[in-house]
């Protein structure tokens, strides 16, 4: 059908009608490109706090946090990521105390209990780290026990009240305010026998001068579970403790040396126990604030009979002048107990069928939550507060789980899996692609069904027009809408057309394997080990219409050896766990599959007794499988810090294999020049080496080609005379490629050495002082010649034989300290890749792989280096914030920067975890391979059904018109 201007212009009128603009994020948009999860770390110690009518649960963590949580619904009020380890919590009124150190300084930090706000703070030089610190009563004064001192820090002063000089053999670990006193007590050693006992020093609050010192409590220290400090403003401040091969109770007054002590039995509070139950007894302080009873303080008795613990909580109080205790409340084989106000207790019992909590005290409550103590291990440690009248235990598990019980709930109120904060590794898994019914359905009947590729390519066309449908339904506003994610959304188990659905499973320090979803953070499953687990693996992927399940291996070592756990990858069920007798310095994926479960082999570099590889699964016949691949396998030891040569090994592969391991002969050695000392030893992550263009195009069209070799690795030394060294060395034969110094390069804890490889680069940055001082980020690139179409025409290159490289280097400036390094990577790596920095201020930084480019010009560029894209050298590496792709979030403690492909050779994915986890997409070429997010298919469908309509209208005035025209 011939169209006349006519009919173009009503289709052009039909079209322009179809148009509309778009000014909004569309609903597939929001939560799918990045989440980021804010954590705390796993709870050290909990203190419940109600602050302007807002119950808070304030909580210090393993991963040197200060935080505080809303009690109602778990989320974060404020945090404050420290740099040193924290020891001391104590929420008061409207301030909350900390005490940290590091190996030289201590700290005081006073927080507004509401905003987490700095109210003050106070340093101090301190060997002996920070040891315990209080609140003197009615002021805002600080008393603390800093290395060997005992001061009194205000407010408004940069120096102490007072201090005094403590005794340097004594570890005082404990305060008491009590009146115009402050008695500080620790542990020193015996004088008439090897034992320790408790000294106490008690001194003026306002002036800081000794009242009176004395020891007492031979065989006694604080922190064994037999002596326990009891605060109270009415009645003084006790000490209450057993001697090990005593059966009574020996109650001190603090400051009182006349007489020493009184006898109390316990038996008076606990009529049911027994001599041989008290000698194994044990007592632990309850009140974590005394505050919370300054006139009945609290304690608990702990002792076994019959198989059976029992825990019971001790009250003192006063009849007249005479000390008394009694029992307020006792539990059986509880694995926690907190204490509250009003005189509440809760215990928390932990069984494989879930968690039981009591409250004892006024109004008695209990309930039972659902939990398998096999996702996150048994409760630790518990909190309890009340919402309204109603109480509510905050329970931490060992694996990592914060749980709040309440109620009559069957389920938490709120979780937070803040096993996560301790991940040390993760694997991505990439879920099977969406299946049409009809292949669902075939496959349910009879598994061994495969559609031709007829029915293939119609059931393809099929669900295209489905989705298409779902499309410009969801267009119209008809059916569901999309929106963020949430960590209790379903997670996936099917993914993508595009690769960017994937399930990735972490492996954490406190023992939990854990699966979240890409995309949106969903929580898929977890499972305690009860090992520390270090690494993790994807050894059988997902596979389309297939029921073998994905593996996920966790590998964690112990005092016996090695742990390895399989686990299903997409339901967390445990499939097999083997501890190994060895103790392994690396372990890596091997170039062969297990005849038996089809997964890919591991292999473990052992040094002791003799160096060898062992293969897991540790089977002979897997063995055999490796040496029938016939690949030469390397591998090193020695490459750990402080190491001062490294070795290098070959697998002796073989069919007469009888061990589940490969015997392993010395190939090479690396000595370190003399007094240096190994920092680490980086080489490439999976795949990091691939690349599409083997030669970088000149501006003249001339070529010069890359050194790629994957067997480089990096090794960074620290100098006896300042300074580090870093050395690229081959991996299989042990030779040196090339070798850098960097005099007067800083590095320690808190300026450490990065690196990463990538292609035929190194890029690693360490601290240079000075003037300037700055972070110095080298970029050192390997290059088969420095003559243009030069390179090692042989098909079949051996590192044995290997020609060393060319290298061109430069250094840059980073905008700011950096706490890991990464790169992109993408299916086919024809992408440019960026260069991923995670900052200490919380950033991820994405630069293209031009501004780090060692050849650019010190000069304005020539016609041909614009042409090659290079641009002019500035030491300074731009903080650009269009290039930060974790936008506005600051992800806390960053510690691994990870890449993977999708399917979308623009796209990959990234993820970065530390303390937080912030996962995203990027294109560093931009998106050239799909459609924008905000490409309208319904208006394609309306212009195209316009189109049509146009056309069949415009057809018969058309054809009139021409009649007429041929008539005339």
């Amino acid at each position: 059908m011939k169209l006349t201007g006519g009919s173009l212009a009503l289709a052009v009128l039909a079209l322009g009608s179809s148009l509309s603009g778009v000014c909004a994020l569309f609903p597939d948009e929001a939560g799918r490109i990045d989440w980021y999860r804010a954590q705390i770390g796993v709870s050290k110690k909990m203190q419940a706090h109600t602050h302007n009518d807002t119950a808070y649960i304030y909580s210090i963590t393993q991963r040197d946090t200060v935080a505080a949580l809303r009690a109602d619904d778990g989320q974060i009020a404020w945090r404050q990521v420290l740099s040193e380890p924290v020891g001391t919590l104590l929420a008061r009124d409207d301030r909350v105390l900390t005490l940290s150190s590091s190996s030289s300084e201590a700290h005081v930090h006073v927080w507004d209990a509401g905003s987490g706000a700095l109210a003050w703070g106070f340093s101090q030089a301190a060997g002996g780290g920070a040891r315990t610190a209080t609140f003197v009563r009615d002021s805002d004064d600080v008393i603390a026990v800093l290395g060997d001192e005992l001061v009194r820090v205000a407010p408004s002063s940069s120096t102490p009240t007072w201090s005094l000089a403590l005794n340097g053999t004594a570890a005082y670990k404990r305060i008491v305010v009590h009146g115009k006193s402050v008695f500080a007590i620790g542990n020193v050693a015996s004088t008439r026998r090897a034992k320790q006992q408790l000294h106490v020093i008690e001194v003026d609050t306002d002036s800081g001068a000794v009242k009176t010192q004395y020891s007492t409590a031979e065989g006694v220290s604080l922190g064994g579970g037999s002596v326990v400090v009891l605060e109270s403003r009415e009645y003084g401040a006790y000490m209450v403790w057993r001697e090990s091969d005593n059966i009574v109770w020996h109650i001190h007054r603090l400051g009182m040396t006349s007489p020493m002590w009184e006898i109390y039995h316990a038996k008076m509070v606990e009529i049911a126990l027994m001599p041989p139950d008290m000698l194994t007894s044990t007592i632990a302080e309850l009140d974590t604030d005394p505050g919370l009873n300054d006139a009945t303080p609290r304690f608990t008795l702990t002792y076994t009979r019959d198989g059976t613990q029992k825990t019971v909580v001790v009250e003192m109080y006063r009849t007249g002048d005479k000390l008394e205790m009694r029992k307020i409340a006792s539990f059986t084989d509880s694995t926690a107990v907190a204490a509250g106000a009003q005189r509440t207790v809760a215990a928390v019992r932990t069984s494989a069928d879930g968690v039981a909590w009591r409250v004892r005290g006024g109004a008695k409550h209990s309930g039972d939550s659902v939990y398998q103590s096999s996702t996150y291990g048994a409760v630790t440690h518990a909190a309890l507060t009340f919402i309204g009248s109603a109480p509510r235990v905050v329970v931490q598990t060992r694996g990592g789980l914060l749980a709040a019980l309440a109620g009559d709930c069957r389920e938490p109120v709120w979780t937070r899996d803040e096993s996560l904060a301790h991940a040390a590794d993760m694997a991505l898994l990439a879920l099977p692609p969406p299946a049409s019914s009809a292949e669902h359905a075939a496959k349910e009947t009879d598994p061994s069904v495969q559609p031709s590729a007829a029915i293939r390519f119609v059931l393809r066309w099929a669900a295209t027009v489905q989705a298409l449908v779902e499309s410009v339904a969801s267009g119209f506003g008809i059916g569901g809408s999309g929106g963020h994610g949430s960590e209790h959304a379903a997670a996936p188990t099917e993914g993508d057309h595009f690769g960017f659905r994937r399930l990735a499973v972490f492996g954490s320090t406190t023992g939990v394997v854990a699966a979240v979803g890409s995309q949106d953070g969903a929580h898929a499953w977890a499972h305690y080990l009860k090992t520390r687990v270090e690494r993790v693996f994807i050894t059988r992927g997902s596979q389309a219409l297939s029921n073998a399940a994905p593996i996920a291996v966790a590998v964690g070592r112990t005092r016996n050896g090695t742990v390895v756990t399989a686990l299903d990858a997409l339901t967390g069920r445990v499939m097999s766990e083997d501890t190994l007798p060895f103790a392994y310095t690396r372990v890596f994926e091997l170039p062969a599959t297990d005849p038996v479960s089809g997964q890919r082999l591991l292999g473990f570099a052992v040094a002791k007794p003799t160096p060898r590889l062992a293969v897991w699964p540790a089977t002979v016949e897997a063995a055999r499988a490796l040496g029938a691949a016939n690949v030469p396998l390397y591998f090193e030891l020695g490459d750990g810090a402080g190491s001062s040569a490294v070795q290098g090994f070959r697998a002796e592969l073989g069919d007469d294999v009888t061990e589940p391991w490969l015997a392993a002969q010395p190939v090479w050695t690396f000595d370190l020049p003399a007094g240096e000392t190994l920092i680490s030893s980086t080489r490439y992550e999976d795949g990091a080496y691939h690349t599409a263009l083997q030669g970088r195009v000149l501006g003249d069209r001339s070529v010069l080609y890359k050194y790629i070799n994957p067997h480089v690795g990096a090794l960074a030394t620290q100098r006896a005379d300042g300074g580090i060294g870093v050395y690229l060395v081959d991996r299989v034969s042990g030779r040196l490629l090339h070798a850098a110094e960097h005099a007067g390069a800083v590095v320690n804890s808190v300026h450490p050495f990065l690196a990463t490889l990538s292609e035929n680069r190194v890029i690693y940055q360490f601290w240079q002082p000075g003037a300037p001082a700055g972070y110095v980020t080298a970029v050192v690139e390997l290059f088969e010649s420095d003559l243009p179409d030069t390179r090692d025409e042989r098909t079949e290159v051996s590192s044995l034989d290997l020609r060393l490289p060319s290298v061109v280097a430069a250094a840059f400036v980073a905008p700011e300290a950096a706490t890991a390094l990464g790169t992109t990577r993408t299916g086919s790596s024809i992408t440019t890749r960026d260069v991923l920095f995670a900052l200490a201020s919380g950033k991820v930084l994405a630069l293209p792989d031009a501004m780090l480019d060692p050849r650019r010009p010190l000069h304005a560029p020539t016609k041909d280096e614009q042409a090659e894209g290079l641009v002019a050298y500035t030491a300074p590496l731009p903080l650009d914030p269009r290039r930060v792709l974790s936008h506005s979030h600051a992800v806390a403690g960053i510690a691994h920067v990870r890449s993977a492909p999708t399917h979308l050779e623009s796209t990959s994915l990234v993820a970065v975890f530390g303390l937080d986890v912030f996962f995203t997409r990027t294109s560093p070429s931009g998106t050239f391979d799909q459609l924008s997010p905000s490409f309208s298919k319904a208006n394609l469908v309306i212009t195209s059904l316009a189109l049509v309509a146009g056309c069949l209208l415009g057809a018969p005035m058309v054809r009139r018109k021409l009649t007429n025209r041929a008539w005339a």
